[in-house]
């Protein structure tokens, strides 16, 4: 009787993982297969990437990404920046990088020195590219040809890294006699140590006030780009301050930052005629909204209005860079799928293509952009239990309500880190 009693109790296992396992492979496959199929009237609204258009008005332009660790989108804001410096006088790249690290790589594309490697100054590895140090000698080689009105710059809109910054304000204070007497180099020489704790730039926060109060007397361009280092400073104080169990107060607080950052780039270049700038960052973050806090896309809107335009990708497979969960963060290649028909469509433009949503008044086009559908969407962390849950990287979202215009890769490429 015993020995019937658990075999039952067995078959009953073996069924209850069978419908799980069932379940769990419809809920991942189903809408891949539901996203192979046609949209009619695609091929009269997909456009090159290089036939983006603006309006006159607009002052900044958002171009995310739905991976960091895959070099199709890491080339995009490459091709994307070279495409608006030609053809709308663009003038200025800002990354999703610290602040400090911006001034860093604009004072070297303004320099005379080429870099092969340049993008190791990033803390970010996932910037450890080709990509990216295509991008930045791109910008550094326009930069010796062009006049001195016409030169490009670079800057870093986040603020979780302020070593940088600390390096950059050092550099200006000796170059400018800035409190010497006060042996400023000694005061944050902890900064050299990687493991240092943010408590220590906390006890140097009303030195760094009255550095700032000697750095606001100057009237230089760089003494305002130096200015706004230190408030990215003080401002990671009291982003690490926050209790980081709460996720949603954290990454509010950290794109309010990054949004006050390119409210004032945007402001600074204005100031020296250049009414455009090009940001490029997670979609998540540049997105008009996001499910669980306010992104800094969110903030932008609010301050700029219809002078913002948003531009989302989305992969429909992709082969991605990504860190382990674990102590070492180790990086390595994992396969997902979107499940996105709009993705999906970019086979017939040769794996790649742009939608201008404001460009599509009715058909299929017009129902899928304005309907939830599947979209990718991966951050920096990647743990095997998202191959069975996928909603850890399909998010369920109207794209016309997130972006302004969108561009689609068919199969997205990982990103190889350069770690010498």
């Amino acid at each position: 009787m015993l020995k019937k009693f658990f075999k039952g109790i067995l078959i009953f296992l073996v069924a209850i993982i069978f419908i799980v396992g069932v379940g769990d492979f419809l809920w991942i496959n189903l809408p891949k297969l539901e996203a192979r199929k046609d949209i009619a009237d695609i091929e009269n609204y997909g456009k090159k990437v290089n036939e983006i258009k603006l309006d006159e008005n607009i002052r900044v332009v958002g171009l995310g990404e739905a991976t960091h660790g895959n070099s199709d989108f890491q080339y995009l804001k490459l091709e994307v920046l070279k495409d608006l410096v030609e053809k709308n006088n663009l003038k200025s790249f800002c990354l999703e990088s610290d602040f400090g690290e911006g001034i860093l790589i604009n004072n070297y594309i303004h320099g005379n020195k080429r870099d092969e490697n340049i993008s190791r100054i990033f803390s970010f590895n996932i910037y450890h590219t080709k990509e990216m140090n295509e991008l930045i000698n791109f910008m550094f080689d326009y930069n010796q040809r062009a006049k001195d009105k016409d030169k490009l710059s670079f800057y870093g809109f986040d603020m979780q890294n302020p070593e940088k910054s600390i390096e950059a304000i050092l550099d200006f204070c000796k170059d400018n006699n800035i409190l010497q007497d006060k042996n400023l180099e000694k005061e944050f020489s902890f900064r050299k140590d990687t493991n240092y704790k943010i408590s220590k730039i906390k006890e140097k926060e009303n030195l760094l006030r009255e550095i700032k109060s000697h750095v606001d007397l100057l009237s230089s361009d760089y003494a305002r780009i130096v200015s706004r280092a230190i408030v990215n400073v003080l401002d990671s104080i009291k982003y690490y301050d926050l209790d980081f169990n709460d996720y949603a107060k954290v990454n509010t607080q950290r794109d309010k930052f990054m949004a006050d950052n390119v409210k004032w780039i945007s402001d600074f270049e204005s100031s020296k005629g250049n009414n455009l700038i090009l940001i490029a960052g997670h979609n998540g973050h540049v997105a008009k909204s996001e499910n669980f806090y306010k992104p800094m896309g969110a903030n932008l809107k609010e301050f700029f209005g219809e002078k913002y335009f948003i531009i989302g990708t989305d992969f429909y497979k992709t082969i991605v860079n990504i860190n382990e969960v674990g102590p070492d963060k180790r990086r390595s290649n994992h396969t997902f799928v979107s499940a996105d028909p709009l993705a999906y469509s970019a086979k017939k433009f040769n794996g790649k293509y742009y939608l201008d949503f404001s460009k599509v008044k009715d058909g299929e086009t017009f129902k899928v952009i304005n309907k939830e559908i599947n979209m990718g969407s991966l951050g920096e962390g990647y743990s095997p239990v998202m191959k069975f849950i996928p909603t850890s990287y399909r998010i369920k979202e109207v794209p016309k309500s997130l972006y302004d215009a969108m561009i689609f890769v068919y199969y997205a490429k990982p990103i190889f880190v350069n770690e010498e």
